[in-house]
Protein backbone atom coordinates (compact mmCIF):
# COMPACT_ATOMS: atom_id res chain seq x y z
CA UNK A 1 0.00 0.00 0.00
CA UNK A 2 1.26 3.31 -1.12
CA UNK A 3 0.39 6.85 0.18
CA UNK A 4 1.88 10.43 -0.73
CA UNK A 5 1.41 13.23 1.11
CA UNK A 6 1.74 16.39 -1.06
CA UNK A 7 2.55 20.17 0.30
CA UNK A 8 2.75 22.87 -2.08
CA UNK A 9 3.34 26.69 -2.32
CA UNK A 10 4.94 29.35 -4.03
CA UNK A 11 8.23 29.15 -2.33
CA UNK A 12 8.65 25.21 -2.01
CA UNK A 13 7.75 21.98 -3.33
CA UNK A 14 7.07 19.15 -0.53
CA UNK A 15 5.86 16.02 -0.50
CA UNK A 16 6.57 12.71 1.51
CA UNK A 17 6.02 9.13 0.20
CA UNK A 18 4.66 6.18 2.15
CA UNK A 19 4.96 2.61 1.86
CA UNK A 20 3.63 0.05 3.69
CA UNK A 21 4.31 -3.94 3.09
CA UNK A 22 1.46 -5.67 3.47
CA UNK A 23 2.68 -9.42 4.74
CA UNK A 24 5.54 -7.62 6.64
CA UNK A 25 3.97 -3.93 7.68
CA UNK A 26 6.88 -2.14 7.23
CA UNK A 27 6.50 1.47 7.17
CA UNK A 28 9.30 3.11 4.86
CA UNK A 29 9.34 6.65 3.79
CA UNK A 30 10.96 9.17 1.42
CA UNK A 31 11.37 12.82 1.42
CA UNK A 32 12.05 15.19 -1.08
CA UNK A 33 11.96 19.28 -1.21
CA UNK A 34 12.23 21.38 -4.39
CA UNK A 35 12.08 17.52 -6.58
CA UNK A 36 15.51 16.73 -4.26
CA UNK A 37 15.37 13.66 -2.01
CA UNK A 38 16.00 14.75 1.50
CA UNK A 39 16.49 13.08 4.72
CA UNK A 40 13.57 13.08 7.55
CA UNK A 41 15.92 15.62 9.71
CA UNK A 42 16.44 17.96 6.68
CA UNK A 43 12.07 17.33 6.06
CA UNK A 44 11.66 19.52 9.55
CA UNK A 45 10.67 23.09 9.67
CA UNK A 46 9.69 23.22 5.73
CA UNK A 47 6.29 22.61 6.60
CA UNK A 48 4.93 23.51 9.79
CA UNK A 49 2.02 21.05 11.58
CA UNK A 50 0.41 21.16 14.57
CA UNK A 51 -1.79 17.87 15.38
CA UNK A 52 -3.30 17.46 18.26
CA UNK A 53 -4.42 13.65 18.74
CA UNK A 54 -5.61 11.07 22.12
CA UNK A 55 -2.19 10.73 23.35
CA UNK A 56 -1.56 14.33 23.82
CA UNK A 57 -3.58 14.31 26.84
CA UNK A 58 -0.28 12.56 28.36
CA UNK A 59 1.14 16.76 28.16
CA UNK A 60 -1.16 16.84 30.78
CA UNK A 61 -1.56 13.65 32.46
CA UNK A 62 2.27 12.01 31.82
CA UNK A 63 5.95 12.19 32.68
CA UNK A 64 7.77 15.43 32.14
CA UNK A 65 9.53 13.61 28.77
CA UNK A 66 5.60 13.95 27.24
CA UNK A 67 5.58 17.50 28.01
CA UNK A 68 9.69 18.01 26.74
CA UNK A 69 9.11 16.60 23.82
CA UNK A 70 5.89 18.83 23.19
CA UNK A 71 8.10 21.45 23.51
CA UNK A 72 10.93 20.23 21.62
CA UNK A 73 8.95 19.69 18.72
CA UNK A 74 7.65 22.89 19.00
CA UNK A 75 10.97 24.42 18.79
CA UNK A 76 13.19 22.25 16.33
CA UNK A 77 9.95 23.26 13.78
CA UNK A 78 11.41 27.23 13.86
CA UNK A 79 15.15 26.32 15.29
CA UNK A 80 17.32 23.61 13.01
CA UNK A 81 19.96 24.93 14.82
CA UNK A 82 18.37 24.11 18.26
CA UNK A 83 17.39 20.54 16.95
CA UNK A 84 20.74 20.16 16.74
CA UNK A 85 22.09 20.87 20.30
CA UNK A 86 19.63 18.81 21.57
CA UNK A 87 21.07 16.01 20.07
CA UNK A 88 24.49 16.81 20.63
CA UNK A 89 23.06 17.39 24.35
CA UNK A 90 21.09 13.75 24.12
CA UNK A 91 24.95 12.10 23.31
CA UNK A 92 26.75 13.98 25.74
CA UNK A 93 24.30 13.15 28.40
CA UNK A 94 24.70 9.73 27.44
CA UNK A 95 28.43 9.67 27.71
CA UNK A 96 28.76 11.74 30.92
CA UNK A 97 26.44 9.32 32.74
CA UNK A 98 28.82 6.61 31.64
CA UNK A 99 31.77 8.31 33.11
CA UNK A 100 29.80 8.84 36.23
CA UNK A 101 29.24 5.17 36.66
CA UNK A 102 32.92 4.50 35.81
CA UNK A 103 34.23 6.80 38.23
CA UNK A 104 32.02 5.13 40.83
CA UNK A 105 33.80 1.56 40.23
CA UNK A 106 37.13 3.16 39.55
CA UNK A 107 37.70 2.74 36.13
CA UNK A 108 37.62 6.33 35.57
CA UNK A 109 38.33 9.57 36.80
CA UNK A 110 36.91 12.96 37.71
CA UNK A 111 39.52 15.13 35.13
CA UNK A 112 37.47 13.24 32.34
CA UNK A 113 34.03 14.30 33.93
CA UNK A 114 35.14 18.28 33.74
CA UNK A 115 35.55 17.49 29.48
CA UNK A 116 31.84 16.23 29.39
CA UNK A 117 30.80 18.69 32.13
CA UNK A 118 32.34 21.46 29.73
CA UNK A 119 30.14 20.00 27.17
CA UNK A 120 26.64 19.19 28.57
CA UNK A 121 26.91 23.13 29.96
CA UNK A 122 27.74 24.08 26.13
CA UNK A 123 24.37 22.98 24.81
CA UNK A 124 22.38 22.71 28.10
CA UNK A 125 22.01 26.29 29.03
CA UNK A 126 20.68 27.15 25.83
CA UNK A 127 18.10 24.72 25.74
CA UNK A 128 16.71 25.36 28.90
CA UNK A 129 16.63 29.06 28.41
CA UNK A 130 14.92 28.45 25.29
CA UNK A 131 12.50 26.21 26.31
CA UNK A 132 11.08 28.58 28.80
CA UNK A 133 11.26 31.40 26.18
CA UNK A 134 8.90 29.60 23.78
CA UNK A 135 6.92 27.95 26.74
CA UNK A 136 5.36 31.41 27.95
CA UNK A 137 5.08 32.43 24.00
CA UNK A 138 3.01 29.35 23.89
CA UNK A 139 0.93 30.03 27.18
CA UNK A 140 -0.05 33.78 26.77
CA UNK A 141 -1.36 32.26 22.52
CA UNK A 142 -3.13 29.73 25.23
CA UNK A 143 -4.79 32.12 27.89
CA UNK A 144 -6.75 34.24 25.23
CA UNK A 145 -8.24 30.88 24.16
CA UNK A 146 -8.86 28.55 26.91
CA UNK A 147 -12.12 31.30 27.89
CA UNK A 148 -13.39 30.51 24.56
CA UNK A 149 -13.94 26.78 25.65
CA UNK A 150 -15.06 26.57 29.07
CA UNK A 151 -18.00 27.67 30.98
CA UNK A 152 -17.89 28.88 34.56
CA UNK A 153 -14.73 30.25 36.28
CA UNK A 154 -11.69 27.96 35.46
CA UNK A 155 -8.16 29.68 35.92
CA UNK A 156 -5.31 28.07 34.23
CA UNK A 157 -1.78 28.49 34.97
CA UNK A 158 1.11 27.70 33.39
CA UNK A 159 4.94 27.87 34.95
CA UNK A 160 8.25 26.62 33.48
CA UNK A 161 10.15 24.25 35.97
CA UNK A 162 13.55 23.75 35.43
CA UNK A 163 15.88 21.26 37.23
CA UNK A 164 18.46 24.68 38.76
CA UNK A 165 16.99 27.68 40.46
CA UNK A 166 17.32 31.39 38.83
CA UNK A 167 17.66 29.48 35.20
CA UNK A 168 17.38 33.34 33.78
CA UNK A 169 20.66 34.89 36.14
CA UNK A 170 22.64 31.09 35.50
CA UNK A 171 25.80 31.53 33.29
CA UNK A 172 28.31 28.67 32.38
CA UNK A 173 30.47 29.73 35.43
CA UNK A 174 27.91 29.50 37.57
CA UNK A 175 26.33 26.61 36.61
CA UNK A 176 29.74 25.08 36.74
CA UNK A 177 29.89 25.86 40.60
CA UNK A 178 26.34 23.71 40.69
CA UNK A 179 27.96 21.01 39.46
CA UNK A 180 30.99 20.94 41.28
CA UNK A 181 29.01 21.39 44.39
CA UNK A 182 26.90 18.11 43.71
CA UNK A 183 29.99 15.58 41.68
CA UNK A 184 29.80 13.02 45.02
CA UNK A 185 26.23 13.40 45.08
CA UNK A 186 26.04 12.43 41.14
CA UNK A 187 28.88 9.62 41.39
CA UNK A 188 27.23 8.18 44.09
CA UNK A 189 23.80 7.83 41.98
CA UNK A 190 25.94 7.58 38.33
CA UNK A 191 23.46 10.27 36.93
CA UNK A 192 23.64 13.95 35.94
CA UNK A 193 21.20 15.26 38.42
CA UNK A 194 20.77 18.69 36.47
CA UNK A 195 19.81 19.64 32.74
CA UNK A 196 17.79 19.97 29.90
CA UNK A 197 17.01 16.34 31.22
CA UNK A 198 14.88 16.98 34.50
CA UNK A 199 12.79 20.25 32.78
CA UNK A 200 9.50 19.93 33.25
CA UNK A 201 6.12 22.74 33.46
CA UNK A 202 3.43 22.93 35.72
CA UNK A 203 -0.12 23.17 34.65
CA UNK A 204 -2.17 24.32 37.20
CA UNK A 205 -6.36 24.63 37.25
CA UNK A 206 -7.53 26.79 40.03
CA UNK A 207 -4.36 26.84 42.16
CA UNK A 208 -4.52 22.71 41.64
CA UNK A 209 -2.47 20.09 39.56
CA UNK A 210 -4.55 19.58 36.43
CA UNK A 211 -3.57 16.38 36.14
CA UNK A 212 -4.82 15.53 39.59
CA UNK A 213 -8.12 17.41 39.64
CA UNK A 214 -9.46 17.94 36.66
CA UNK A 215 -12.08 15.91 34.67
CA UNK A 216 -11.76 13.91 31.50
CA UNK A 217 -13.25 16.71 29.51
CA UNK A 218 -11.12 19.75 31.25
CA UNK A 219 -8.20 17.87 30.61
CA UNK A 220 -9.22 17.37 26.78
CA UNK A 221 -9.88 21.28 26.69
CA UNK A 222 -6.87 22.20 28.29
CA UNK A 223 -4.63 20.48 25.75
CA UNK A 224 -6.51 21.35 22.98
CA UNK A 225 -6.65 25.04 24.24
CA UNK A 226 -2.28 24.68 24.57
CA UNK A 227 -2.21 23.16 21.18
CA UNK A 228 -3.48 25.88 19.43
CA UNK A 229 -1.94 28.24 21.75
CA UNK A 230 1.50 26.46 20.02
CA UNK A 231 -0.16 26.93 16.64
CA UNK A 232 -0.58 30.88 17.13
CA UNK A 233 2.42 30.78 18.39
CA UNK A 234 4.35 29.40 15.68
CA UNK A 235 2.24 31.83 13.22
CA UNK A 236 3.73 34.77 15.37
CA UNK A 237 7.26 33.30 14.99
CA UNK A 238 7.01 32.23 10.93
CA UNK A 239 4.40 34.58 10.34
CA UNK A 240 2.49 31.76 8.77
CA UNK A 241 0.03 29.80 9.33
CA UNK A 242 0.62 26.03 10.58
CA UNK A 243 -1.54 23.46 8.82
CA UNK A 244 -4.20 22.22 12.15
CA UNK A 245 -4.41 18.67 12.14
CA UNK A 246 -6.86 17.56 14.72
CA UNK A 247 -7.08 13.82 15.32
CA UNK A 248 -11.50 13.27 16.31
CA UNK A 249 -11.56 16.09 19.29
CA UNK A 250 -15.70 16.09 18.65
CA UNK A 251 -16.74 12.86 20.08
CA UNK A 252 -16.18 13.92 23.67
CA UNK A 253 -17.45 17.56 23.49
CA UNK A 254 -20.91 18.25 24.24
CA UNK A 255 -22.78 20.09 20.91
CA UNK A 256 -22.26 23.27 22.34
CA UNK A 257 -18.50 23.33 22.80
CA UNK A 258 -18.47 21.48 19.21
CA UNK A 259 -19.76 24.71 17.67
CA UNK A 260 -17.44 27.21 19.72
CA UNK A 261 -14.01 24.43 18.46
CA UNK A 262 -15.56 25.22 14.43
CA UNK A 263 -16.22 28.21 15.09
CA UNK A 264 -12.16 29.19 16.32
CA UNK A 265 -10.25 26.84 14.42
CA UNK A 266 -12.18 28.30 11.20
CA UNK A 267 -9.93 31.07 11.85
CA UNK A 268 -6.71 28.99 10.51
CA UNK A 269 -6.11 28.31 6.69
CA UNK A 270 -5.90 25.14 6.41
CA UNK A 271 -7.50 22.36 8.93
CA UNK A 272 -7.67 18.57 8.75
CA UNK A 273 -10.58 17.55 11.18
CA UNK A 274 -11.33 13.35 11.32
CA UNK A 275 -14.38 11.93 13.10
CA UNK A 276 -15.85 8.54 13.45
CA UNK A 277 -18.86 10.07 12.03
CA UNK A 278 -19.52 12.01 9.58
CA UNK A 279 -22.61 13.77 11.31
CA UNK A 280 -20.73 15.05 14.10
CA UNK A 281 -19.17 17.54 10.79
CA UNK A 282 -22.31 17.65 8.77
CA UNK A 283 -25.04 18.44 11.55
CA UNK A 284 -22.89 21.27 12.78
CA UNK A 285 -24.15 24.25 11.51
CA UNK A 286 -20.67 25.64 11.27
CA UNK A 287 -18.86 23.25 9.69
CA UNK A 288 -18.27 24.25 6.09
CA UNK A 289 -14.98 22.33 5.15
CA UNK A 290 -15.12 19.30 2.37
CA UNK A 291 -15.39 15.83 3.49
CA UNK A 292 -13.68 12.77 2.31
CA UNK A 293 -13.88 9.19 3.62
CA UNK A 294 -11.15 6.79 4.61
CA UNK A 295 -12.20 3.05 3.28
CA UNK A 296 -9.39 0.19 3.01
CA UNK A 297 -6.55 2.38 3.19
CA UNK A 298 -7.77 4.70 0.31
CA UNK A 299 -8.87 8.14 0.42
CA UNK A 300 -12.38 8.57 -1.53
CA UNK A 301 -13.55 12.13 -2.08
CA UNK A 302 -17.50 12.29 -1.20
Amino acid sequence: MKGIAHYNNSASDLMLNIEVDKETKRVSKTYSFNSSSVSSIDFIGKLNVVLFEAKDLSIITGSPIARRRFLDIHISQQDFSYLKALQRYNKVLQSRNKVLKDIKIGKSSKLELEFWTEKIIEDGLIISKRRKEKLYKITDETLKIFPNFIFGDENLDINFVASYDDLDNLNNDSLKAIFAENIKREISLGSTLYGPHKDDFDININGHPSSEFSSRGQIRTIALALKLGEANALKNNINNSPIIALDDILSELDEVRRGTVMDYIDNYDQVILTAPDEKLLVKNPKFNGKIFFVKNGEIIDK
